[in-house]
């Protein structure tokens, strides 16, 4: 059985408690765990380098679940890449940069939750935010996994989180799962 590893991510505030990525967790692990071992990292409870270094090593995916900050990652997801990450591990040297990723042959996806609307991307007249998509603005993220060798599968976003039917968002990622996924 292939297993899959979520790792959830948040800065919990008294506007953002959290809830709803912990929803999303949820529902990833019941769409995928007919047909995966599902193992489960949530950075702010802690961790064990080594442990979550093995965890990576068993998984066959990761999914990272985390809700967008200053366009950026939480910073408790930061602090664990720095952490778990290590050389000898997830890299090693190499003459070619980039292509020593010792993670090869596992897949990651991202999960993320944001308040901006999906309009604000991709735009090109005066009311959008952004020419750029949002793995355009998260191509750090992208660039770290492949970096360790992990190959990107598409990602997932709620955007507008305050103003949205959730349920149907909800049943958005669980098909999204199933299509990308499975």
């Amino acid at each position: 059985m292939k297993t899959v590893l979520i790792i959830k991510a948040a800065e919990v505030r008294p506007f953002a408690e959290g809830k709803l990525n912990n929803t999303m967790v949820e529902i990833a692990e019941k769409t995928l765990g007919n047909d995966y071992k599902v193992i489960k990292t949530d950075v702010n409870s802690g961790y064990d380098v080594t442990e979550e270094q093995e965890k990576f090593k068993s998984a066959d995916l990761v999914i990272f679940q985390y809700p967008m900050y200053w366009f950026s990652m939480p910073s408790s997801l930061k602090k664990y890449m720095d952490d778990v990450y290590a050389y000898g591990v997830f890299f090693e040297g190499s003459e070619n940069y980039g292509f020593s990723g010792l993670m090869k042959g596992k897949k990651y996806m991202l999960s993320l939750t944001l308040n901006a609307p999906e309009s604000a991307f991709n735009g090109t007249d005066e009311n959008t935010f952004t020419e750029k998509s949002l793995d355009d603005i998260i191509a750090y993220m992208h660039a770290s996994q492949r970096y360790v060798g992990l190959e990107q599968l598409p990602t997932f976003a709620i955007h507008d989180v305050f103003n949205t039917d959730m349920p149907v968002q909800f049943s958005r990622y669980e098909q999204h799962l199933l299509e990308v996924v499975k």
